[in-house]
C-alpha cells in the first residue's frame, strides 16, 4: 500500500500540479473592459496572466435569437499579456454583442464573458453619463457606488481623477480599481480626468485608453463638447495647456461645454486652502483660479472636478456673482473615497448644496436642459438640479485673440479671429478707437503696451466680450559681476511668511551648483529657510518666462527685482512672471521658507509656452580645476 501511494505521489501529482498550474497561469489580471466607444467603433482592453493573441469577436443582436451570433473577428497583431482590439465598422442606434478571447501558445483559450453593446444615437436620445471622483483606496465603497452607477445604465462614465491610491502601484490598478467595477465597465466605457494620485505614471497610460495624449483631450457626444484637463501640470495663462484649452473653448460649436479636471476652481473646504478655523481661507486653487474668467468668456455650462472628498454644487457663477443666465456651474464630486473633507463653519456665497459623504453624479443633456441628480451609496437622491438654455438660444462664441507672445520688447503682431464661421469682429484698443470687420480675422501691430477687448456680432446675437492685455517690457542688460557658484544661506526659524534676510544671521552658508533643497545638508525637518544667491546666462535676448513653484512661501529676484512672489503658508502652488533679458549673465535672488510638511521647490524658463526648462540649465557653476 505504502509503495502504491509513493508510486502515485511521484508519478501523477506532477500531471495535477500542472493542470492547477495551468488554470493559475492562463487567467484574467483585469476582465475585458470597454473603451472610446464612439459612432462606428470601440475598444476593448483586458490583461491576461500569461502572453497570447487577443481577439474580439462581434455580431449584430437578431431577433428571436436563441444565441448572440458573433460572426466578425477583429484581432491583435502582437501577442502579449495586456491587450487592446478596436472593433470597426459600427453603426448608430444598432445593438451588437461582444466576446473578448486570449489564445496562448499551448492552445488554450481564455474566454471573457458575451457582453451586449449599443452604439447611442444622441440625434434621438439624450446624453446621459455618470461622474465619480477619488475612489482611491476604497475598493468596498468604489464596488458599490459601480454597481448602482450599473443600474442607472448611463452611456458613460466620467471619472474626475484619483483613480487609485499610488499609480506607481499595480495592485491598486487591479485589485482596488478595476476588480471592484468590472461588471461596469463590461458595458461602460469611462473617461477619465488625471489626478494627483496617479503620479503621471505610465501604467494609466497602460490601463486607461484615451483620445490625444491622454492627459488634455476633448470628446464630443452630440451637442456636447468634453474637455479633459491636467490641472497637476502647468495650465497658468501663459502655457501652452491654458493656450490649447482656449483654443478649442472658442473654436467648439457645440451647444453645451463641460470641463473636467482634478483640481477645484472653487471649494469652501475647511482645511484644504487654508484652515477656515483660523484663518482666511482661498475660495479655490489657486493654481486654476485663474480659469473662471476663461470659462466665462467661452460659456463653459459646466465644470466637474474631485480633490476634496466631499459634495458641493455652486451656483451658476460669472464675474464673482450668481448669474443664473450666464454663470458657470462648478461641482466638486470627490465621493469615493472613505476619507471626508470637512466644509468651512460658514456657508460661502457661491454654494447651492453641499454634502459630506459616498456618491456619484447621473447628468442627463436633451436639447436645451441639463438635468442633473446626485446619488448617495444607499441610492438615494439629495440633489437634483437643472441648468436650461434659452429657446432662442445661439451658439456665438467670443472671438480668439491669438499671439505668440502676450510679452514683447520691440513690436508683436496679434490677431484676432473669429472662428464662428459667421458674424463680424469689433474690437478696441485700449478701450477707444473702437472698428468692426467682416473679415474673419484681423491682425493688428503693437509697438506699446495696449490692451485689446472684442467681441462678435451676428444680426441681434452679441457673444461675450473677450479681452487681453499686451505688456511691452524694459531689457534687462547684461550683468558684468559673475558669481561662479551658488550661495546657499540657510536659517531656522519659526515663520509664516519669508522673513527679512537682511535683519537676520544664517547658520550655515553652503557653496552649490544649483538651486535645490535637497543640496542644503544637513538641516531641520521642519521649520527653516534657505536664500540662493548666483547668476545664469542667457543664449539669445528675448522675452523668458519663468515659473515658480513651492510649498510653503518663495520668491524670486532676477538682476535684483522682484519677479515672483509666491510666499505664505500653502502646499504646491506656482507662480508665472515674464521678463526681457539681454544676451549674457544675469543675476538671481530664491528665498524660500517651510513652515511644514513636504519641501518643495522648483524653477522653469523658458521662451515659448511649450518649450520651458529647469532654470538650473542655465546657472553659472564653479569651474572644475583640471
Amino acid at each position: 500500500m505504502y509503495v502504491k501511494l509513493c508510486f502515485y505521489l511521484v508519478f501523477l501529482c506532477p500531471f495535477l500540479l500542472s493542470a492547477q498550474q495551468a488554470d493559475i497561469h492562463f487567467n484574467f489580471v483585469v476582465e475585458p473592459y470597454l473603451q472610446q466607444v464612439n459612432d462606428n467603433s470601440f475598444q476593448v482592453l483586458w490583461e491576461t496572466t500569461m502572453a497570447g493573441k487577443g481577439v474580439v469577436k462581434l455580431g449584430i443582436a437578431e431577433y428571436n435569437a436563441m444565441r448572440p451570433n458573433l460572426n466578425q473577428s477583429f484581432e491583435e497583431k502582437i501577442a502579449g499579456t495586456f491587450h487592446t482590439v478596436t472593433v470597426t465598422g459600427l453603426k448608430i442606434d444598432e445593438h451588437y454583442f461582444y466576446q473578448a478571447l486570449t489564445f496562448n501558445s499551448s492552445g488554450d483559450t481564455l474566454q471573457g464573458p458575451v457582453t451586449p453593446i449599443y452604439i447611442p444615437d444622441y440625434a434621438k436620445m439624450p446624453v446621459s453619463f455618470a461622474v465619480i471622483g477619488d475612489t482611491q483606496n476604497s475598493p468596498v465603497i468604489w464596488g458599490k457606488l459601480s454597481e448602482l452607477i450599473y443600474q442607472e445604465h448611463p452611456s458613460f462614465l466620467i471619472h474626475v481623477g484619483d483613480l487609485v491610491q499610488n499609480g506607481r502601484d499595480k495592485a491598486d490598478w487591479v485589485d482596488e480599481f478595476f476588480k471592484p467595477a468590472k461588471n461596469l465597465f463590461r458595458f461602460c466605457p469611462f473617461y477619465s480626468a488625471i489626478g494627483n494620485h496617479e503620479q503621471n505614471h505610465p501604467n494609466y497610460y497602460q490601463y486607461v485608453s484615451l483620445p490625444g495624449n491622454e492627459w488634455f483631450y476633448t470628446i464630443e457626444k452630440g451637442d456636447v463638447l468634453f474637455v479633459f484637463t491636467d490641472t497637476n501640470k502647468d495650465i497658468l495663462p501663459g502655457s501652452k495647456q491654458y493656450n490649447d484649452l482656449e483654443q478649442i473653448l472658442a473654436s467648439s460649436g457645440k451647444k453645451w461645454k463641460i470641463v473636467i479636471h482634478h483640481q477645484p476652481v472653487y471649494t469652501s473646504s475647511d482645511n484644504s486652502y487654508g484652515n477656515t478655523w483660523y484663518q482666511q481661507a482661498l475660495n479655490g486653487d489657486p493654481n486654476e483660479i485663474h480659469l473662471k474668467k476663461l470659462y466665462e468668456t467661452y460659456g463653459v455650462d459646466l465644470e466637474l472636478n474631485g480633490h476634496i472628498h466631499l459634495y458641493e454644487r455652486t451656483w451658476p457663477l460669472f464675474s464673482d456673482k450668481v448669474d443664473l443666465a450666464r454663470g458657470v456651474t462648478y461641482i466638486t464630486t470627490g465621493g469615493g473615497n472613505d476619507e471626508y473633507s470637512g466644509f468651512a463653519a460658514n456657508k460661502a456665497w457661491y454654494d447651492a448644496r453641499t454634502r459630506v459623504g459616498n456618491h456619484f453624479l447621473y447628468i442627463s443633456i436633451a436639447n436645451n436642459k441639463l438635468y442633473g441628480r446626485t446619488i448617495d451609496i444607499n441610492g438615494n437622491v439629495f440633489d437634483d438640479w437643472t441648468i436650461e438654455k434659452e429657446p432662442t438660444f445661439k451658439q456665438l462664441n467670443a472671438p480668439q485673440i491669438a499671439d505668440e507672445k502676450q510679452y514683447f520688447t520691440d513690436t508683436i503682431s496679434v490677431t484676432i479671429k473669429n472662428l464662428n464661421g459667421k458674424g463680424t469682429i469689433s474690437y478696441q484698443l485700449n478701450e477707444i478707437d473702437a472698428k468692426t470687420t467682416s473679415n474673419k480675422s484681423v491682425k493688428l501691430h503693437l509697438n506699446e503696451t495696449t490692451t485689446i477687448s472684442a467681441c462678435i456680432q451676428d444680426n441681434d446675437v452679441k457673444s461675450r466680450l473677450v479681452e487681453k492685455k499686451f505688456e511691452k517690457l524694459p531689457v534687462f542688460p547684461e550683468v558684468k559681476k559673475t558669481l561662479k557658484q551658488v550661495k546657499a544661506d540657510y536659517y531656522e526659524g519659526n515663520w509664516t511668511a519669508l522673513p527679512d534676510f537682511n535683519e537676520i544671521k544664517p547658520l550655515k552658508t553652503f557653496a552649490l551648483d544649483s538651486v535645490s533643497l535637497q543640496s542644503v545638508q544637513p538641516k531641520a525637518k521642519d521649520h527653516f529657510a534657505v536664500r540662493f544667491t548666483g547668476s545664469f546666462s542667457i543664449p539669445d535676448k528675448n522675452v523668458y518666462r519663468l515659473l515658480l513653484e513651492s510649498f510653503d512661501g518663495s520668491k524670486l529676484l532676477i538682476d535684483g527685482h522682484e519677479l515672483i512672489n509666491n510666499d505664505g503658508i500653502h502646499y504646491e502652488i506656482k507662480k508665472e512672471n515674464f521678463v526681457a533679458l539681454e544676451k549674457g549673465n544675469h543675476t538671481f535672488e530664491v528665498q524660500y521658507f517651510k513652515y511644514l510638511r513636504r519641501p518643495t521647490l522648483n524653477i522653469w524658463i523658458g521662451s515659448a509656452r511649450d518649450k520651458m526648462m529647469n532654470f538650473n540649465l542655465l546657472v553659472i557653476k564653479p569651474t572644475k580645476s583640471k
